[in-house]
């Protein structure tokens, strides 16, 4: 799947957890992506991983409030083709 990256993206980093109980991944959405970008990072657990989470989107100008708002419509816009999955 070929994705073309806009000029000024509008993207936050996320705490992805699998339901068999893996640590979560630091994934990346971008709105208007149907799919996550993974990153080589991965939390402890949900409360390290909304830590990380918050510092990478703190520099993004982006408070917890803002970028859990702005995940919860990328994972919303993609559901249906996303279904939790990342493109390597």
């Amino acid at each position: 799947m070929a994705a073309n990256l806009p000029d000024d993206p509008t993207y936050c980093f996320y705490p992805a957890a699998d339901e068999d109980g893996e640590p979560p991944q630091i994934r990346i959405l971008v709105e208007g992506f149907t799919f996550a970008i993974p990153t080589a990072l991965v939390a402890l657990n949900r409360a390290d991983g909304l830590a990380v989470c918050d510092s990478l989107n703190r520099a993004l100008g982006l408070d917890r409030a803002a970028w859990t708002a702005l995940a919860a419509r990328c994972l919303r816009a993609g559901a249906a083709g996303m279904n939790g999955s990342t493109l390597h």
